[in-house]
């Protein structure tokens, strides 16, 4: 019994959709206040204190912080760009997906081969326009294509999953 079986490439332009799953969101909240807490600061010694020092040192770490979850984005998408690269050959790969009684099965189109990822090893899933990307606890990620789901798989994928993996976070 397959389930929710799709099948499409992953190219470039899927992984610029898809690259946020790496950077959590307690991360990026995380760096954010720690960018409002040096602007805060800045503005402080600016005005009250007046050390020129002690103000352009809260602003360059203002800067450093709101800019690295970026930085971690883009060093995640050229590292799978090169492990695609490798992998394949070229800059997309083929492959297939579906859900059986064991758990996600992934099929390589590009180099046939294949991958079982127990239920119990998925970790998160979160959807995009396009895709549900579903992360296991060891950081792989496998892509479930929405185009090749209907109407009624789409609103049944999420209840399904988190039926059989109880653990499974659903990220937004």
């Amino acid at each position: 019994m397959d389930q929710y079986r799709t099948s499409g490439v992953i190219d470039e332009a899927t992984m610029k959709e898809i690259i946020g799953i790496f950077i959590p969101a307690w991360y990026r909240r995380l760096t954010g206040t720690c960018c409002v807490i040096c602007l805060l600061l800045s503005l402080f010694f600016g005005l009250s204190v007046k050390k020129v020092g002690f103000t352009c040192f809260f602003l360059v770490s203002a800067a450093l912080f709101d800019s690295y979850p970026a930085i971690h984005r883009r060093r995640y998408y050229k590292m799978a760009i090169a492990r695609m690269s490798e992998q394949a050959g070229s800059l997309s790969i083929r492959q297939e997906s579906f859900f059986n009684v064991d758990g996600l099965a992934v099929h390589s189109l590009e180099t046939d081969g294949s991958i079982l990822l127990h239920y119990d090893t998925l970790a998160f899933v979160r959807e995009s326009r396009h895709y549900y990307t579903v992360m296991t606890k060891g950081q792989q990620f496998t892509l479930i294509f929405k185009n090749d789901l209907n109407d009624e798989q789409k609103r049944n994928f999420l209840p399904d999953l988190k039926q059989r993996c109880p653990k499974l976070k659903v990220r937004k």
